[in-house]
């Protein structure tokens, strides 16, 4: 295994499996060719048209459009295709920081291959010129059972702001007070797109690295989150490096955060290649600032 699987982990997208689907002119997500006949389901809300998938055009407010997904999310419950138990809107844009288009069930998104939105955070601290990172394992009940993660991470919900939600997930997932985490640096974007059972699962993540106290203890308070570890940077390095330990999306993140703090140099990262494909996927998951 290398740095480089967890990367290509993070980018399953096969376009030929999908339909592209647009709002208005605005393509907004992409749906499975095998679930047309769900979408074909509901024809007074869709339009299958040139191998495309289209919302109808009276359709044409928030509340509407709203509405119609809400129709199929409902569908994919009584069907189980999905579960209910989990239920928060995000938004759905037709480009990040324009009045949304509609909010709809969060786990809806890879259905209908939404561009979803998240912040994560590392929590590290610098000992004698080394790095030290906190890792959280998630619980054995919730998603991703018993995988390592970062210190707070969520998903974007509908009408929150990235630093609401980085203030709001930092308190909930690690105690970590709004004047502490207010000292957080913006680290840069990673995207990832992955092919699940349901549809495409889209994400764009705001990430933020903050250097916390010596003595600072992460307390988890929502639940998601069993024990907490303080290891260095080289262990997390290896894990990620040699197994899948780590929540696909949060071993980008800490890659990203030894690139930028120049604890791994770029053309190392290169002399490791496998080959050009592997830069290709470096250069299309991975945005380094």
């Amino acid at each position: 295994m290398s740095f480089f699987q967890r990367l290509k982990d993070c980018d399953t997208f096969k376009e030929s499996n999908f339909f592209k689907f647009f709002i208005n002119k605005y393509h907004v997500g992409f749906i499975k060719k095998k679930n047309l006949n769900i979408i074909k389901k509901f024809p007074n809300f869709f339009l299958f048209k040139e191998n495309k998938i289209f919302l109808k055009k009276e359709i044409n407010n928030f509340k509407k459009r709203t509405y119609v997904i809400n129709q199929v999310f409902n569908f994919l419950v009584k069907k189980k295709l999905i579960s209910s138990k989990h239920r928060e809107f995000f938004p759905v844009f037709k480009s990040f920081k324009t009045k949304p288009l509609l909010k709809v069930q969060r786990l809806i998104g890879p259905f209908f291959g939404f561009q979803f939105f998240g912040v994560h955070l590392n929590g590290f601290l610098k000992k004698n010129n080394k790095y030290f990172m906190w890792v959280g394992r998630r619980t054995k009940k919730g998603n991703f059972p018993n995988d390592l993660d970062q210190i707070a991470a969520g998903g974007l919900p509908f009408n929150v702001t990235i630093k609401k939600n980085l203030i709001k997930e930092s308190y909930e997932e690690a105690n970590i007070n709004k004047t502490l985490i207010l000292k957080s640096k913006y680290d840069g974007i990673i995207s990832y797109r992955v092919e699940t059972k349901l549809g495409l699962s889209r994400h764009i993540l705001f990430c933020y690295n903050l250097e916390l106290p010596m003595n600072f203890i992460p307390k988890n308070n929502d639940g998601e989150i069993t024990n907490f570890y303080l290891w260095p940077i080289q262990k997390i390095l290896k894990i990620i490096k040699q197994s899948r330990k780590f929540k696909f999306d949060c071993s980008l993140v800490i890659i990203l955060f030894v690139l930028n703090k120049k604890i791994i140099q770029i053309k190392k990262i290169k002399q490791m290649l496998n080959n050009k494909s592997d830069l290709k996927i470096l250069k299309k998951i991975t945005i380094f600032y």
